[in-house]
């Protein structure tokens, strides 16, 4: 069975109310309800998780959300105007469905969108509705647009056309999908552009130095699009992908020292070092934070007013560290500092070293192969007995490996790196769990404090269990090490890579 048509027209500016209905009444009688206004605003998080999901989600009074999905179904819950966190929503499936799309991250209100909509029937000789419509007047800051919607009734497809033809010469252009997600695409805003940094197309043949130079500023301009979140202290997502992106623009710089100005490199290394330490115990704090949930249920009920004790003091810490991090990213230090990393890396090439104008991805691979059997070695040098520092070096050795994939992606074989990549995946999991135990340990033991009682017993618990953790998977390091440096990885390695022969590729 055919549907019936329903379509949706912009009108031209100038057209007015009364000339849309004096163009149908020459055919038509036409029932109007009431209007009904509203006005909607829209949420998303920093990254737009939302939009990009395909969902909207918007307040329609004081108490009330809706999130509206791509197919048009709209779920209900009750919270109000300050709510920023998926956690704060009431139990309802938009809570469920937000906590998989947003994680950490706050939801921002990004536009407000007024409405008003009539509601019109259209009848025959005969007084029979044959066509309905609605007028739909749509506001974003002072711009105003006008859209008219006919349905066509079964068995009134005649009338339907009839009604088209009379409204043809208000129309300005017809309108496909439309609905809300519509009316916020034509207002340009600003929220829902993409903010992941793009590089510039890399090529096989482009010379190692300027390559490294475009992607370090592309990462440092992602690092300051998190600034003001940071100042602002939105959400603990900003400082930490704010560290991520400082993280790797240090990690492809020490990668790739060889290619750049050494002077460069003396100017760049301190600075971003120092912008890296001075979140350090921020983040600390947060992580923490965000895991007390997991903590409480660690240990028995009578352990709760130690921990609630405990939450209390990191909690005026944060405060206090917070406070420091906004004061340092809005110093004149900090933005000197970063003036100067800009400056640096934007300048032209100088190529002052033979690796500056090597092609890229000849460099790429020649490290990949070399970062692999530098970590094959560490790897046959751990054992049960090997201290933890040791295993922490081969976590960031991985880290740095998976980087230098990640950077060069486009470059490399799209499969069988997808695949060597995965299993880095893997094993970063495994070795950073257990690194997070060993963090966890320091940090809870640095707040023992015998004038705390009810505090330090909590703790002592807690370091206890988080031990116990530890030593269950630090045989899981060691299998998962024994499982990815295999002599079939290190040949895949050396076939992927091209080293001449295995011998060679040291």
């Amino acid at each position: 069975m055919n549907s019936l048509p329903v379509n949706t027209w912009e009108l031209n500016e100038a057209i007015k109310n009364t000339d849309i209905l004096t163009a149908i009444s020459s055919e038509f009688d036409t029932d109007a309800n009431p209007a009904t206004a509203s006005t909607l605003q829209f949420y998303d998080d920093f990254d737009a998780h939302l939009w990009h999901a395909g969902y909207l989600l918007y307040q329609v009074d004081k108490q009330k959300f809706q999130l509206l999905d791509h197919s048009g179904c709209i779920d209900e819950v009750k919270a109000t105007s300050d709510v920023r966190f998926w956690w704060e929503f009431s139990e309802s499936p938009v809570k469920n469905k937000l906590q998989k799309l947003i994680g950490l991250r706050a939801v921002l209100p990004i536009a407000s969108l007024n409405l008003l909509e009539t509601d019109f029937s259209l009848r025959n000789d005969n007084q029979k509705i044959v066509v309905k419509g609605r007028l739909t007047q749509s506001a974003v800051g002072g711009k105003i647009t006008c859209y008219f919607t006919l349905q066509a009734l079964r068995g009134y497809a005649k009338y339907y056309t009839s009604a088209v033809r009379l409204l043809r010469p208000c129309i300005k252009a017809k309108v496909n999908d439309f609905g809300l997600r519509f009316l916020l695409m034509g207002q340009a805003i600003h929220a829902l552009e993409p903010k992941q940094y793009s590089l510039p197309p890399l090529t096989e043949d482009m010379q190692t130095e300027p390559a490294v130079r475009a992607m370090a500023v592309a990462m440092l301009d992602q690092a300051r699009l998190h600034v003001g979140g940071v100042i602002a202290d939105t959400d603990t997502e900003f400082l930490h992908q704010f560290r991520v992106n400082i993280r790797k623009l240090r990690s492809l710089i020490s990668l790739l020292k060889k290619a750049l100005p050494a002077t460069m490199i003396d100017a760049l290394r301190p600075r971003l070092s120092s912008i890296a330490s001075k979140t350090n115990k921020l983040r600390d704090l947060d992580v923490f934070l965000l895991a007390q949930d997991n903590y409480r249920a660690m240990l028995p009920e009578n352990f709760g007013s130690g921990l609630t004790e405990l939450y209390s003091l990191i909690k005026k810490q944060r405060k206090q560290e917070k406070n420091k991090v906004a004061g340092y990213l809005s110093s004149d230090n900090y933005r000197a500092d970063l003036a100067i990393c800009t400056a640096e890396l934007s300048q032209h090439s100088a190529y002052q070293t033979p690796m500056a104008s090597t092609p890229v991805l000849q460099v790429v691979k020649k490290l990949l192969l070399k970062r692999y059997h530098k970590m094959l070695a560490m790897s046959a040098a751990i054992d049960s007995q090997s201290a933890d520092e040791k295993i922490h070096e081969l976590r960031i050795e991985f880290k740095k490996l998976r980087y230098l994939i990640e950077f060069f992606a486009d470059l490399l074989p799209k499969r069988r790196t997808g695949k060597i990549a995965g299993k880095i995946k893997k094993i970063q999991t495994i070795l950073g769990n257990y690194n997070d135990y060993c963090i966890q340990i320091e940090f809870l033991s640095s707040y023992v404090d015998d004038t705390r009682i009810e505090m330090s017993k909590a703790l002592s618990g807690l370091v206890a269990i988080l031990h116990q953790k530890k030593l269950e998977e630090r045989p899981k390091v060691e299998n998962a090490l024994a499982d990815f440096f295999t002599e079939n990885m290190t040949i895949e390695f050396d076939l992927v890579f091209e080293a001449a022969k295995t011998g060679d590729s040291k």
